[in-house]
């Protein structure tokens, strides 16, 4: 072998040596890159089931919380119907989930109303009870029973404070319904009264056949009229009860939405209103009984805005 063919040989050999050196150096990049993807994977498989898990307990802290205050509002409302029952259920969950279940229960676990801090004793203890089996990745694992709920449920309901706490509540949503019917009925005939005043004093002054003093007095107690009848309906004072049937007539002419439950042959379904309105007030009554919320002021005329909106 010549010269040439040496160095030509030489050559053919390293360029065999470096495409196996870069062969080698790829394997080596393709498995490491390889098994960095499947630690990722894994750290995010890991961090996934870790999540649900902690979601999972949040959950059940959460159904714990809505058992309690659910069965309270309901058992609260007399003879309950399955239309009430949605309304509650709807609510509960709203004010559950503005509140934060977390919140709930540290609130109730400070109370001063010793009531709420055995509600807030008996989650805790069920919690851990319901949980205990849990695992970790293993989804089976993660549950919760009604028979769970249930049983959390009577702990608290074996207490007498239940009773008392309901029909409370039940009697002041009553008295206020009583009240807003009463002053209604009352409003209707101070109403009814101010127009046959009003066409009575009009009548006269037309009897006289001074056309310009008849027309003068139409306008005059007319115009007193309607803002006789204005007063009444606005400026005269009226209880939660009554505000929260205003308010939600209003929203219902405000939104089509609620037209459709709320409206019948064009007309407000006074009755369905007066039935949604007993479910809030209800509702309203028992955060401030239990303590759970302070109902002042503003706390009411907060909620009262939500409804108009």
């Amino acid at each position: 072998m010549g010269l040439r063919e040496d160095r030509e040989f030489l050559k053919q050999l390293r360029e065999e040596r470096e495409a196996l050196s870069e062969a080698m150096k790829k394997h080596e990049r393709d498995s490491l890159n390889k098994k960095m993807i499947q630690r990722e994977d894994l750290i995010d498989k890991h961090k996934s089931e870790m999540d649900r898990f902690y979601k999972y307990k949040d959950e059940v802290q959460r159904l714990l919380v809505r058992k309690a205050l659910l069965e309270l509002y309901t058992q609260s409302i007399y003879n309950i119907n399955s239309r009430e029952m949605l309304i509650c259920e709807n609510l509960i969950d709203q004010y559950i989930d503005e509140n934060n279940p977390v919140n709930i229960l540290r609130k109730m676990k400070g109370s001063r109303n010793g009531f709420l801090r055995v509600i807030a004793e008996a989650a805790k203890k069920h919690h851990s009870k319901i949980t205990k089996n849990a695992k970790m990745g293993d989804i089976g694992t993660q549950t919760v029973s009604q028979t769970d709920l249930s049983n959390f449920w009577k702990e608290i309901d074996n207490s007498e404070n239940v009773e008392d706490i309901t029909n409370l509540i039940r009697l002041r949503v009553s008295n206020a319904e009583e009240e807003f019917v009463n002053k209604n009925k009352e409003d209707k005939e101070d109403i009814k009264t101010i127009l046959t005043n009003t066409a009575e004093r009009i009548k006269s002054a037309q009897d006289t056949t001074d056309n310009d003093y008849a027309a003068a007095t139409e306008a005059y107690e007319t115009k007193m009229a309607k803002e006789k009848i204005y007063n009444i309906n606005y400026n005269r004072h009226h209880n939660v009860f009554d505000r929260i049937v205003r308010n939600l007539s209003k929203a219902v002419l405000l939104h089509e939405d609620l037209k459709k439950e709320y409206t019948t042959d064009n007309k407000l379904d006074m009755p369905r209103i007066i039935e949604s309105a007993r479910c809030m007030y209800t509702l309203l009554e028992m955060v401030g009984t239990l303590q759970l919320e302070n109902v002042d002021t503003e706390y009411i005329e907060e909620t009262l805005r939500s409804i108009s909106c």
